[in-house]
């Protein structure tokens, strides 16, 4: 698991409030779904524009350098290397693409992954089935976690891949990476995480868990909006891998436009695909800046605390806490659930809360960076007063 950090409400983060516009008129508790949108982002937007209406079809250029440099800045939140990370517009592009690099024909056919999985990576791996996938979900007994355990005793020999989740969607709590990866060495499968609900909250290192493919994205907690997610994968795996998911921005070439077969990229390029996403990408660095400037141990040393005070006011209450308690074990967000919850999601929105329900889960908190100690004790308070309304 992930090295201990004291929690520590850090009031001096309040100066970056101004630069989220939204942040003066709500309470905003929902950046495990949704990060609050930076004021950069209008000025990077009009940036994009003034590019493209200056430069007309020259302004590639400068886009294929705002490609790798939103790379790079993306790279440092998981730890990983300068020219190792590529972009693409979601998380389900990157799970098809590495389907498409495999061969589902043989005895080692096997997908192993938490039954807890957000479901768009299931929907991806489940497909595969016609394909000759063994999809094996792992179950869990509490809806909540699944014993690290028995995801180790379903990796086999006969495992290709094991596509898993560093945080699980519907509870915050974080899986032992690390010993799955070494499991999955054991039998020479790959490791494919999906951190996508954690990055940005809680530190990654990619070296330290040896993962063989970390993919990412920057709506939630990177606040970098929709369109903009990352993969980064071993050099040596990235090299012999050929995706059947491609694209002219794979080609070596690809302004040359040269007739197929493709020949692959090397370097991070080799996983590109079709046109990209590049108002996204312009957005999504400037939202990095901000976190870049903090840095993960202080984000996650903050949001910690915050998230004790969410926990210890629900459990004074009698509300169900339907995440870890354990801080080493629970990513950004807290779930609180009482009977009448989702009709509570729903009165705190109208009020100018935000935040989000699921079944199962209930409300999910999730405070950043940006979040004061006095908003979370005042939602907090609010949350107590209808769930005994």
């Amino acid at each position: 698991m992930q090295s201990t950090i004291t929690p520590a409400v850090d009031p001096s983060l309040a100066r970056y409030r101004e630069d989220y516009p939204i942040l003066s008129r709500t309470t905003y508790m929902n950046s495990n779904s949704m990060g609050a949108m930076p004021r950069q982002a209008k000025e990077e937007l009009a940036r994009y524009a003034g590019d493209w209406e200056r430069e007309g079809v020259e302004v590639w250029g400068e886009w294929v350098k705002v490609v790798d440099e939103v790379s790079d800045a993306a790279a440092r939140f998981i730890g990983a290397p300068a020219g190792q990370t590529i972009l693409n517009q979601n998380v389900a592009f990157f799970q098809a693409q590495i389907a498409s690099c495999l061969d589902f024909s043989g005895a080692r056919n096997k997908v192993v992954m938490e039954a807890l999985q957000f479901p768009n990576v299931i929907y991806v791996w489940e497909r595969h089935q016609e394909l000759g996938a063994r999809l094996q979900l792992v179950p869990s007994d509490d809806g909540m976690t699944v014993p690290t355990e028995r995801i180790l005793e379903a990796i086999d020999e006969e495992t290709l891949i094991v596509p898993i989740s560093h945080g699980i969607y519907v509870s915050g709590a974080l899986q032992d990476v690390k010993a799955i990866c070494a499991r999955a060495r054991e039998v020479g499968a790959i490791v494919m995480v999906d951190a996508y609900q954690t990055v940005g909250a809680v530190p990654i290192d990619v070296a330290d868990w040896d993962a063989d493919i970390v993919v990412c994205g920057s709506h939630k907690w990177l606040c970098g909006g929709p369109g903009t997610a990352f993969m980064w994968m071993k050099p040596e795996l990235r090299d012999r891998l050929r995706p059947r998911i491609t694209g002219w921005m794979g080609h070596a070439r690809p302004f040359s436009f040269e007739p197929a077969p493709i020949e692959y990229a090397r370097g991070n390029w080799h996983f590109m695909g079709g046109t990209p996403s590049i108002p996204a990408y312009y957005v999504a660095r400037a939202a990095y800046k901000n976190l870049h400037e903090v840095g993960l141990p202080r984000i996650r040393a903050h949001n910690l605390a915050l998230s004790r005070i969410i926990i210890d006011r629900a459990q004074a209450a009698g509300l169900t806490v339907h995440s870890p308690l354990d801080d080493s074990r629970r990513s950004g967000f807290v779930a609180v659930d009482f009977p009448t919850s989702e009709n509570a999601c729903k009165r705190l929105i109208e009020e100018d809360y935000k935040l989000d329900w699921r079944p199962k889960c209930g409300l999910r908190l999730g405070p950043h960076f940006y979040t004061t100690e006095a908003e979370v004790e005042r939602m907090m308070t609010r949350i107590v007063e209808l769930a005994h309304g």
